[in-house]
Order: structure tokens, then sequence, then C-alpha cells
């Protein structure tokens, strides 16, 4: 943690893949970052700790990763200290998928071979990222 407005988290797998769940003070997202360049390969929005700005204000977060817009996610899934919450990574076996669990509970996921992830505080599919549904997210988790 580099600063008191922010906060991140990571966890490399055995196959080299890396994750990094990422807080900017504004919102965060989930990355999965490619083993030969470290960039990332997929990503998903997670949570704002700001009120969902209006669509025509996105390109006012041009320095970092935007917080999703109202109509993609409501304010009452704005995380206003990530640090109070326990962040845990899980694996498939194969490594290629991975989910974000808050406090024990399924909140993103990745797939390398999807360039946008899932996300529970997602209210619609768009730029950041796909809504969650139990039965295909768990399917994607755990298949291979």
């Amino acid at each position: 943690m580099s600063d008191e407005h922010t906060y991140s988290v990571e966890s490399r797998h055995a196959s080299g893949n890396v994750v990094v769940f990422e807080d900017d003070g504004t919102s965060a997202w989930l990355y999965l970052l490619g083993r030969s360049d470290g960039k990332p390969i997929s990503d998903v929005w997670v949570h704002n700790r700001v009120k969902a700005p209006n669509a025509s204000e996105i390109k006012n977060y041009r320095d970092g990763p935007p917080p999703a817009a109202s109509g993609f996610s409501d304010d009452s899934n704005i995380c206003e200290a990530p640090e109070l919450h326990d962040w845990t990574f899980v694996w498939r076996p194969d490594g290629e998928a991975v989910t974000l669990h808050r406090d024990g509970h399924p909140v993103a996921l990745l797939l390398a071979s999807q360039r946008r992830g899932w996300s529970r505080n997602l209210t619609r599919n768009g730029p950041w990222g796909n809504t969650w549904d139990d039965g295909t997210c768990s399917a994607k988790s755990h298949s291979k």
C-alpha cells in the first residue's frame, strides 16, 4: 500500500500467471497479467470508492482506471475502506482463471482467454466488464 488512499493485493500461480487487485482511491480493478510481458490480458472493474459518475464524466478519469458509470453500477457498491476487508484469490488449477473473493464471497472473475471479466457489482455489461451470473461464473472458474 503506497499511500493511505490506495490498496493492492497480488498473487502468482504456479503457471506463472499473476493477478492484481488494485484500488487507487477512486475505483478498484482486477487484472490478470500476461506471463511474457506482465501487461494486463484480462481485467474487470470491482467497485467504486466514489459516487458513480454520469457516463459523460468518465473522460475526466484519464489519469487512471475509471470508476463504473451510473447505469453500470449503483452507489450501493461503494467500498470506502478496502483495507478493512479480507481479499483472497481462488485460482483454477490450470492458472487460466482466477476468482477474487471479498470476505469469503466471490465478487469478480477473470479468464486468460477473455479480455473482460465478470463482476458481481455491475448492473449491465459494458466497458467495465460483464455482469455476474452464478451459474456461468461457477462453471468458468472450475472448468478444465
